[in-house]
């Protein structure tokens, strides 16, 4: 995980320095890679708590971003990109945690301005409650396949993969590919590492069980496909209106990839 970066009073402060980004280096600093914004949503809902983005707002935004960009699932991104032929601006909408709220609120917005995006499950919390929303089931799951949405893994039980044990953190990984497998008849080739946690055993790991990329929450919109087990992607929040989620795609949070590089660095 980027160092210091969950250490700047949380999305309040991580606010006043996208500002300060904004007015000094955001033309000046420009990370390796290509421009395509990954963003990153968890609950579709009028209630719960700060990831969780309202029905309208969510409805603003996704119209905005379908006017603006060439909408990709990660999938068909990095593919595109491989093969050369990944348009002048791409983007890719992701989901992680795979709520229940994703289906019956964020679903039909998708397909209403014809938009794939990238679900990242937990397979182990089908059915269950989780940090105060229900968590999709399988049929759910076979639903989005259907309508040309991409499953990805999440770990089975959403643990913080650096905090647990070598061996915890490879069965985590394997087993949450198995079970998507068993649903949609595919091994999922993308990773999101819960809470954005990851460090060079855990890449090590989701790289050997077969994943062919992994997504961080490292905040820009410069995305290094060259890295695929490091991809940033920027968190949508509750109290990001559609000016903010602008500003965040245009280039706002470019400084947590500053920083991460920084602290990359070997002394």
């Amino acid at each position: 995980m980027a160092v210091g970066i969950d250490m700047i009073g949380g999305e309040g402060g991580r606010r006043l320095v996208d500002r300060a980004f904004r007015a000094t280096l955001t033309g000046l600093y420009r990370p390796d890679g290509v421009r395509c914004p990954i963003v990153l949503y968890h609950g579709v809902t009028e209630s719960g708590g700060p990831w969780g983005v309202t029905p309208a707002c969510f409805r603003r935004q996704i119209e905005w971003l379908s006017r603006t960009f060439d909408l990709f699932t990660l999938h068909g991104a990095v593919s595109r990109w491989r093969d050369g032929t990944l348009p002048s601006n791409p983007a890719v909408v992701t989901f992680d945690d795979g709520l229940r709220s994703t289906v019956e609120n964020a679903l039909p917005v998708l397909e209403e301005y014809g938009v794939p995006a990238t679900h990242y499950l937990v397979p182990g919390l089908f059915g269950e409650p989780f940090e105060g929303a229900r968590v999709m089931d399988r049929g759910d799951v076979s639903a989005l396949v259907a309508r040309g949405h991409e499953i990805g893994a999440h770990t089975m039980t959403h643990p913080d993969l650096t905090a647990v044990d070598r061996r915890t953190a490879r069965r985590e990984i394997a087993e949450s590919r198995d079970a998507i497998a068993a649903i949609t008849g595919e091994k999922p080739t993308s990773f999101a590492y819960p809470y954005g946690a990851f460090d060079d055993t855990v890449t090590d790991l989701v790289r050997e069980a077969g994943y062919e990329t992994a997504t961080t929450v490292i905040g820009s919109d410069i995305v290094d496909f060259t890295a695929p087990f490091t991809l940033s992607r920027i968190t949508i929040m509750r109290q990001h209106d559609l000016s903010a989620v602008k500003s965040l795609i245009n280039g706002d949070r470019r400084w947590q990839r500053m920083i991460d590089e920084v602290t990359a660095r070997p002394l």
